[in-house]
């Protein structure tokens, strides 16, 4: 397997290279002429052949390298199947892509999602894995040497100009590129206007401040009468791309993890608000006293001003939460830290190192990811099924957010919809060494001893940022 993929790099770069140098040819042959306007594109296929090859005029005009004419299979595999709209955009993307290449045909490949990992390690055993796959850790993937490098075709490719900056500068592995953004979930605030109006507190700006949220919270947090300003403390997560930019939790920003005074101000905020009983962290006993049941969720039941959360909390709370808690809930934008940069989550897919088409590959993994006709199929396939669109569009396409802003069913959605434009992801499916620097914090009970206030931030930052560097470097030593 190992000599296979290894091979694979060297015949891909080689292919990629050759490209590369044909476009160079056309382009000085051609001296300064404007192309036509119509001329195909490098994924257009010609129509008069029945197949899916393109001229040395498309390689030029698009960079890539030829789609193949032969016939042949690609097989790919993604998780959250269950989801509805889920299905409806498997089925459509496939429709779409074999429309597009009638001689590639795709199959979608069934793997557990509670068993992925280990589907993934056995079908690598046995050579069969899939051409495209979703990864929940880049990083690991790539030690397998499961995932081909795309840094050849990522630069070929001139669909990567709508990538956003952090997205193409945080998710390197060793410098280089293994994956490409699949699906995107922003974190939002479920607001609970129902008690924004109790309280008579005015509706915040979409435009909101970090500062303003928690200022908020604060006049907004009742806690002998068991009401909170907000819940869910995700600021360890959210204040590196806030206060410091392109970078996500831990400050990862591509290279290296930073335990700054950032990170400190973000725990800090954390046990402020918790201690002052601002944060939602009720003991079960309070819970009992006030909801009846030991195990509820207060922001289930209205007891919660500004819960952060993602959209895929959105159907709960609209065929749950709503009924339950008697409360009516506005969907809003995070709050703006200085940069005006926010963090979210993204799942990643990668390219088998082992495949035999590296470049369909490519073009599969594009339309059924990060491209333009991927993200406009998912977002058209979740409205046809009746479902929220959960999973956002993964790069700045134009033609994708205006798809998904104008087809918005309420006013504040749109306004989240808009103000998702200066993006940071989350680093954990790609930075090095993660899993080592989480098992290390475990066996030091870091958290657990600064929850019990036996440390401050402050006491442990500096170490942290040290072991956390020295094992992302041990990580990196390790790769094949």
């Amino acid at each position: 397997m190992k000599r296979k993929a290894k091979m694979m790099k060297k015949s891909l770069k080689m292919l990629l290279a050759m490209a590369l140098s044909l476009a160079l040819l056309v382009g000085c042959t051609s001296g300064t002429t404007t192309q036509e306007t119509d001329t195909p594109s490098a994924t257009t296929p010609a129509d008069d052949t029945g197949g899916a090859g393109t001229s040395a005029d498309d390689t030029a005009a698009g960079g890539l390298p030829a789609m193949t004419t032969e016939n042949i299979t690609l097989r790919y595999a993604y998780w959250g199947q269950h989801e509805k709209g889920e299905t409806e955009v498997t089925q459509a993307q496939k429709k779409q892509f074999e429309d597009k290449y009638p001689n590639i045909t795709i199959e979608f490949v069934e793997i557990d999602q509670g068993q992925w990992a280990e589907t993934l390690q056995n079908m690598a055993a046995t050579g069969t894995l899939p051409d495209v796959f979703g990864v929940f850790s880049v990083s690991q993937a790539v030690m397998n040497e499961w995932a081909l490098p795309l840094d050849d075709l990522y630069a070929l490719d001139p669909d990567t100009a709508d990538m956003y900056p952090a997205f193409e500068q945080n998710s390197l592995v060793n410098g280089q590129r293994y994956a490409m953004p699949w699906v995107m979930f922003p974190h939002l605030v479920f607001l609970n206007k129902t008690l924004f109006e109790r309280y008579n507190e005015p509706l915040p700006s979409y435009d909101w401040t970090v500062d303003e949220f928690f200022e908020i919270a604060t006049r907004l947090s009742y806690p002998e009468e068991f009401y909170f300003g907000t819940s869910n403390p995700l600021y360890e997560d959210l204040f590196p791309a806030w206060y410091n930019g392109n970078q996500g939790k831990w400050g990862w920003d591509g290279k290296d993890y930073h335990f700054d005074q950032v990170w400190v101000d973000a725990m800090n905020k954390r046990y402020e608000l918790m201690d002052a009983q601002i944060l939602e962290w009720a003991p079960a006993e309070d819970k009992e006293h006030f909801l009846g049941d030991p195990d509820a969720w207060p922001p289930g039941w209205g007891r919660v001003a500004m819960h952060l959360d993602w959209p895929w909390t959105i159907a709960h709370f609209e065929d749950v939460v709503t009924q339950q808690s008697g409360c009516e809930f506005l969907y809003y934008p995070l709050p703006q830290g200085p940069t005006g940069q926010q963090l979210v989550i993204v799942d990643n897919a990668v390219i088998s190192a082992a495949t035999n088409h590296p470049r369909e590959a490519w073009e599969l993994l594009k339309w059924t990811t990060w491209g333009e006709e991927a993200m406009l199929s998912r977002q058209q396939a979740y409205r046809d099924a009746g479902a929220n669109v959960s999973r956002m569009p993964v790069t700045g396409n134009q033609a994708a957010w205006d798809d998904l802003i104008s087809n918005a069913t309420r006013d504040d959605l749109k306004e989240l919809y808009v103000r998702l434009n200066d993006l940071v992801p989350s680093p954990w499916p790609v930075s090095p060494g993660w899993d080592d620097i989480q098992n290390w914090i475990n066996e030091q009970d870091i958290y657990g001893r600064l929850d019990r206030r036996e440390i401050a931030p402050a006491d442990v930052a500096a170490e942290l940022n040290t072991k956390a560097n020295e094992l992302k470097e041990e990580f990196i030593q390790r790769l094949p």
